[in-house]
């Protein structure tokens, strides 16, 4: 089965007038002229019926609610309303990678965002942050440097 392609508002708008009475032009015409199935122009051209656009009043009145997509099923996401909060936290924080995602999802239920740590975890890495622990860049320290220095004068 072939994927679903998605049409733009532009091309329902072209088929609704297109096979309107003022046009007047045939679903065989149209699929030869734009390239889309006869089958998915008329369920265009119904749902903007159903919509209420009048193929036969006396203008030719296309609104943007005749075309709009239809909604999804599914449950919606979340992320879109955590999305600026739980950036803003990090970048808020001085240290930057030194809180962890716990730690900011416990900052946002403080604010009424009740959210889990994956999910803040998906907001970062989807807006490009990475998961990085701070280090430490290993080095002698004095001490260890005398150490050093006194063990190789006995050997």
């Amino acid at each position: 089965m072939a994927p679903r392609s998605h049409t733009d508002s532009f091309t329902r708008a072209i088929i609704v007038t297109l096979k309107s009475r003022f046009v007047g032009k045939s679903t065989s015409q149209i699929s030869e002229i734009l390239g889309i199935s006869p089958r998915t122009i008329d369920a265009i051209f119904s749902r903007a019926c159903l919509r209420g656009f009048e193929p036969n009043g006396p203008t030719l009145k296309v609104l943007p609610e005749h075309l709009e997509d239809a909604p999804r099923s599914g449950r919606p996401r979340k992320q879109e309303a955590i999305h600026e909060p739980t950036v803003d936290k990090v970048r808020r924080d001085r240290y930057g990678r030194e809180k962890s995602c716990a730690d900011i999802a416990g900052d946002l239920s403080l604010y009424g965002y009740d959210v889990s740590p994956t999910t803040v975890w998906r907001v970062l890495k989807a807006a490009g942050y990475k998961k990085t622990k701070p280090t430490r860049k290993p080095g002698l320290t004095n001490y260890y440097y005398y150490y050093y220095i006194s063990i190789r004068v006995l050997y």
